[in-house]
């Protein structure tokens, strides 16, 4: 197992002008129109870079323990994922998620994995690299939808083997869950581990309208008009704790008497004081716009606590 660390922190910093570049990836792009994007430089060096909507760069880093060798010429065999900031939980900080293909990418037995966690506000930096030359090496589930903005400015990896992770010749790990849960700060210290041995185990999605709410816990907002206060079970040890999935649900249509062939989605969702709020529309059969509602409810049992 080869895995490696390395922490950048700037507190005023210089970007400099963008240097002529051998290739740079397709941009992805978060919710106020920033870009990022992985770029391959004529100094050999891999950078990240994040340009605002008005295409003026307001970050740039090389990524330290990339070395030269590990970088490939061809664009094609890398792989990169934006866990974008998010406006509930950390609004500043976005992660991105790298797969490089040593050998490859038909064969795609040889990688490195880099996750980068950019503070966009502090322009701090932090790196974890992940080198898989065996089956049994180290690895992380690397979409964006397996890696989710945590709790306390905090990020959850789903975490393995690369044996595990890509059983039966999955790809990036797609399908297998991973033997550990980790939750780790923003500069990559371990804030717990967590056990995944469940038959059915449980976990938050990237790509789920989430609020967490404490370290295993936190409220979630399907559109379709479900609310609940969910909680992270993975282990055998946690059923045996007696802990549930669901502390409490409420789905807007059912409690709201609306009739089965009309439909809710929610529009916008907060927690303020320990109460949680969503607001939602209400369509008929035909998608047409019937009502628009709004519901708050105690964060600790679900109780409503009305309009």
């Amino acid at each position: 197992m080869a895995c490696f660390l390395f922490s950048c922190k700037k507190d005023t910093p210089d970007v400099p002008e963008k240097k002529n570049e051998k290739w740079r990836t397709e941009a992805k792009t978060d919710s106020v129109g920033n870009q990022y994007y992985v770029v391959n430089t004529l100094d050999n060096t891999l950078e990240i870079r994040v340009d605002n909507k008005d295409g003026k760069t307001i970050f740039t880093e090389v990524c330290p323990t990339i070395d030269s060798t590990e970088i490939p010429e061809d664009m094609r065999n890398l792989i990169f994922y934006l866990v974008a900031p998010n406006r509930y939980v950390n609004s500043n900080n976005a992660t991105l998620s790298l797969k490089i293909f040593l050998d490859g990418f038909e064969l795609q037995k040889k990688y490195v994995q880099l996750l980068a966690n950019i503070d966009l506000d502090s322009k701090k930096f932090y790196t974890k690299k992940y080198k898989v030359e065996e089956p049994l090496d180290w690895a992380y589930v690397g979409r964006n939808v397996s890696l989710v903005q945590w709790y306390g400015n905090s990020l959850l990896v789903r975490e393995g083997t690369d044996k595990d992770l890509n059983r039966g010749g999955g790809f990036m790990g797609l399908g297998q869950r991973g033997t550990q849960l980790v939750c780790y700060e923003r500069d990559f210290s371990i804030r717990y581990t967590k056990d995944i041995d469940a038959s059915d185990a449980y976990y938050p999605s990237g790509d789920q309208p989430i609020i967490p709410i404490n370290n295993y816990e936190y409220m979630l907002f399907l559109n379709d008009g479900y609310v609940g206060r969910m909680q992270i079970v993975t282990s055998v040890e946690d059923k045996w704790a007696g802990k549930q999935v669901v502390i409490w649900r409420d789905n807007l249509k059912e409690t709201n008497n609306i009739p089965a062939d009309y439909s809710v989605k929610i529009t916008d969702y907060n927690i303020q004081n320990n109460v949680v709020s969503a607001s939602y529309n209400i369509y008929d059969e035909k998608g047409q716009l019937k009502e628009k509602r709004s519901r708050k409810w105690a964060i600790s049992n679900g109780m409503p606590l009305g309009s």
